[in-house]
């Protein structure tokens, strides 16, 4: 048993410009969980400790590695998870799409590997984070980055 989120948004601004807030350092820390310094680049690994209190099977780290890049085109990184160091119980892929479209942006973005029936449950609460928490954020950051208030 396995379910995957798929979801796309449309920008009308240039693929050049979301690329930029999917994968800059300072522009990721303002929309994304991420803390460190970022490298679009094959192989780099990083980690991130969830803000809120860790919940039951899972310790509140997430642990990241780019597996894909193609400038302007993909980005795609391991997403995974656990009860404690060491020992992982989630296991999935973050892959982000941009495309030329109507003078603007079509991005999607998948989130797959979710697997058995706990999985699957975090699935439809990671979900949610990414349309109605994750998505805003990035949104206001392409925003200001169109506008020049970065």
């Amino acid at each position: 048993m396995e379910r995957n989120v798929r979801l796309k948004w449309f920008y009308p601004y240039p693929v050049e410009t979301i690329w930029d807030c999917l994968t800059e350092p300072e522009l990721l820390k303002q929309w994304s969980m991420r803390s460190g310094d970022f490298k679009a680049e094959v192989g780099f690994k990083w980690m991130e400790v969830q803000p809120a209190r860790p919940r039951m099977g899972w310790d509140g780290k997430m642990y990241f590695e780019v597996l894909e890049v193609i400038p302007l085109r993909k980005l795609a990184y391991s997403f995974k998870g656990g009860p404690s160091e060491g020992v992982i119980t989630l296991d999935t892929v973050v892959t982000w799409t941009l495309s030329p479209k109507d003078n603007g942006t079509e991005l999607h973005l998948a989130h797959t590997g979710f697997k058995g029936p706990k999985n699957i449950f975090t699935s439809f609460i990671m979900e949610m984070g990414w349309k109605n928490k994750i998505i805003k954020r990035l949104e206001k950051i392409v925003q200001q980055v169109v506008y020049g208030e970065r």
